[in-house]
């Protein structure tokens, strides 16, 4: 079975891979600065000088733990503000009409996706249907169970 079009780069759009490539640059960078306080601690805990010249000039372990908090509540507003986001986003696309679309024929349906209309046929009766595709998104073959 093959991959979504996530996991396939050769199927995704300019667009598409900029967005993940910034997406996952974001997400790297905001793990790092989040763990940062934590990498601190482990090299003074190891003996490292300039690490432990850091710890006492910023005030030990209890700033340590005020930003750990401070990083929490940062998570938290995140969080909400992401939730509230995608709320807003599934409702705006709920309150959007659809566009009226002119149905399809079978004949235009089997053109499209290189399929014949028997194929058509017993797929829509059937219950459950495997799709396989190639590389390129290409249908390879149907299954009905």
């Amino acid at each position: 079975m093959k991959d979504i079009i996530i996991n396939q780069p050769h199927l995704q759009s300019f667009r598409q891979k900029c967005g993940s490539i910034f997406l996952s640059i974001c997400s790297w960078l905001l793990w790092l600065y989040f763990l940062l306080p934590l990498f601190t601690l482990g090299g003074w805990l190891l003996g490292v000088k300039n690490l432990s010249d850091e710890i006492r000039w910023f005030g030990g372990y209890k700033t340590l733990l005020e930003l750990l908090e401070m990083y929490g509540e940062i998570i938290l507003v995140i969080a909400l503000l992401w939730l509230l986001w995608s709320f807003c986003l599934s409702w705006l696309h709920d309150s959007i009409q659809p566009k009226r679309v002119n149905q399809v024929s079978d004949q235009q349906l089997c053109l499209a996706f290189h399929v014949n209309e028997s194929c058509l046929q017993v797929v829509r009766a059937a219950q459950k249907v495997t799709v396989y595709f190639d590389d390129t998104a290409g249908i390879t073959s149907i299954q009905t169970d």
